[in-house]
């Protein structure tokens, strides 16, 4: 009997140590997810920035892509990506106006939460 209980006290405690290994493994990933740790490091390795996507269908994409400098146009399929077209770099008024849009569009939003409702 004391050879059964000695035992069992070693597979719990095999158990129980294997337990706690994967949860720490787990609430250090939640928490590299949370802090944004998981994103940058996958961003500083990259060349290439999606900057904007059009979906032309359930299945179908307009992708602008950044690579090295160049903006290009991808279209985006279940069995091909293909290159549409090079596009130019916006302008800095172009950047700028889209700015100040999403800064009054911000504003406006916040302005409509702090009226109380009629």
């Amino acid at each position: 009997m004391n050879d059964a209980s000695m035992t069992l006290s070693l597979v719990t405690q095999v158990s129980g140590a294997l337990a706690v290994v994967v949860l720490l493994i787990i609430s250090c990933a939640w928490l590299a997810r949370r802090c944004g740790l998981a994103g940058h490091a996958r961003a500083h390795g990259s060349s290439i920035k999606v900057e904007s996507s059009y979906s032309l269908g359930q299945r179908e994409r307009l992708v602008v892509v950044e690579v090295d400098g160049q903006r290009l146009l991808l279209g985006v399929t279940p069995g091909a990506i293909s290159r549409l077209g090079r596009l130019s770099q916006p302008t800095e008024t172009q950047s700028a106006a889209a700015s100040d849009f999403q800064l009054t569009l911000k504003r406006l939003l916040k302005r409509r939460k702090a009226e109380p409702e009629q």
